[in-house]
């Protein structure tokens, strides 16, 4: 495929994340901005940090004041609550083997929840999707971001959206995702598996951690639950072989 064919490829690919990406982003905007960032600030925070959730968290812990001690709160909370991350750009380290360099360290910077569903979905039902397919996807992802928190940013005070919306485009993105996925029996078991872990965990415990734990727990299981399955699959296999030979 040409430059432009992947260009394409991987903007169609976006187009669910924009939803999500940027109706949110026009609220954490707004959030940070008025905790006293112009709009290049909120440029910056977006495009360095690139999580959703960092710009809330920003917006809501210096809504009460910038000082060193808030300042450290803020960067502690920010990596703990994005160390899902590692846990994504080491699941697709196999997949964009073919890319180099900067270009490696540019997809790793702009890996989410979104980005890595996406890319997934890609590698597994799309021969032609590669390192370049996927960066490009991940760039997107950042440049619709950016739109929705330089909006947020600018008409913030102007125009009032109810947090509300921007969280249900959001879960309604995770969905679509979600389903896109589901091919077979163990994708819906897992699926069950997620909800339930997610609610014991998060009935326990909610915390910058939770995520992680949740996300620990359920990839356990699917391992455990493939390789079982695997090994049923090999023994009737073999079974199956010595049918046809006797």
């Amino acid at each position: 495929m040409s430059r432009k064919e992947k260009i394409n490829k991987a903007f169609k690919m976006s187009i669910p994340i924009a939803f999500g990406y940027i109706s949110l982003g026009f609220m954490g905007g707004a959030m940070i901005q008025k905790s006293g960032f112009n709009v290049l600030e909120i440029l910056l925070v977006s495009c360095l940090i690139f999580s959703g959730s960092a710009v809330f968290i920003a917006a809501n812990m210096l809504s009460a004041g910038i000082y060193p001690q808030i300042s450290i709160y803020l960067i502690a909370t920010i990596l703990i609550t994005n160390l899902r991350n590692i846990m994504y750009s080491s699941s697709l380290v196999n997949n964009t083997k073919d890319l180099k360099g900067k270009k490696r360290a540019l997809f790793a910077q702009f890996v989410t929840d979104e980005t890595f569903a996406v890319n997934k979905i890609c590698y597994e039902k799309d021969k032609e999707w590669d390192g370049d397919c996927a960066l490009y996807l991940n760039l997107f992802a950042c440049l619709y971001g950016l739109i929705g928190n330089g909006l947020g940013g600018v008409f913030g005070q102007v125009i009032d959206i109810p947090l509300d919306l921007g969280f249900f485009m959001m879960s309604s993105m995770f969905i679509i995702l979600t389903v896109l996925q589901i091919e077979k029996k163990l994708d819906l078991l897992m699926l069950v598996v997620s909800v339930i872990v997610s609610f014991a965990v998060l009935s326990i415990y909610q915390g910058g951690l939770d995520l992680i734990i949740i996300a620990l727990i359920v990839t356990s299981i699917g391992y455990f639950l493939d390789k079982k399955l695997e090994q049923r699959e090999k023994i009737n296999s073999r079974y199956n072989e010595g049918d046809i030979y006797d």
